[in-house]
């Protein structure tokens, strides 16, 4: 049930995240922020399992 908490809160974290770099840096400059975006939470998914003993 945790695992599911925390896996909601991070998914609407990453939305807000990802719609305010929109609206900061525009469409065009998107792609390559998404990037970023997209390792930081590959990196926040694997502490998250490491802490929680996956």
């Amino acid at each position: 049930m945790l695992d599911t908490l925390l896996s909601a809160i991070f998914e609407m974290v990453l939305s807000a995240v990802g719609t305010a770099i929109v609206k900061l840096f525009g469409v065009e400059n998107a792609a390559e922020v998404a990037t970023a975006i997209i390792g930081l939470g590959f990196i926040a998914i694997g502490l998250t399992a490491a802490l929680l003993g996956h």
